[in-house]
């Protein structure tokens, strides 16, 4: 998805109003019909920046940017996380929120230790989550 569907979805899912998102943004409501519409190919960041702001998320959630798993994410989980990440994270699109909600899995004190514990729950809890 790009900028105009990102937008528009964000928009409607806080239930705005093309007038309220401009006034709590402060970009003109024409403006924002130009980005909606795709009339608009490249608002500037400091646009960008108003609308995420107004809306309640980043610039990256907005442009549809995935944020990517930083080094120290992963150098907190166990071995066995790391491993499904490594291996089987991009099929599975594993995000960064996603690996620190799978570091904080435990059962009756255990942590999973095969990838396909890790991918199981993966999928389960993404499966729940998502309803």
């Amino acid at each position: 998805m790009g900028v105009p569907e990102q937008l528009k979805s964000y928009r409607l899912g806080r239930g705005l109003s093309v007038a309220e998102l401009a006034e709590a943004s402060g970009v003109s409501l024409p403006y924002i019909h130009q980005i909606e519409s795709g009339l608009r190919q490249n608002p500037s960041g400091e646009k960008l920046q108003g609308l995420a702001s107004a809306l309640g998320i980043t610039i990256a959630d907005l442009i549809g940017a995935k944020e990517g798993i930083s080094r120290e994410t992963l150098d907190e989980a166990p071995e066995s996380l790391r491993e499904f990440v490594r291996r089987r994270g991009k099929r599975l699109d594993v995000r960064r929120e996603d690996v620190e909600m799978l570091k904080r899995v435990h059962y009756r004190g255990k942590r999973p230790k095969s990838l396909d514990d890790w991918e199981i729950i993966f999928v389960l809890l993404r499966r729940i989550l998502d309803q």
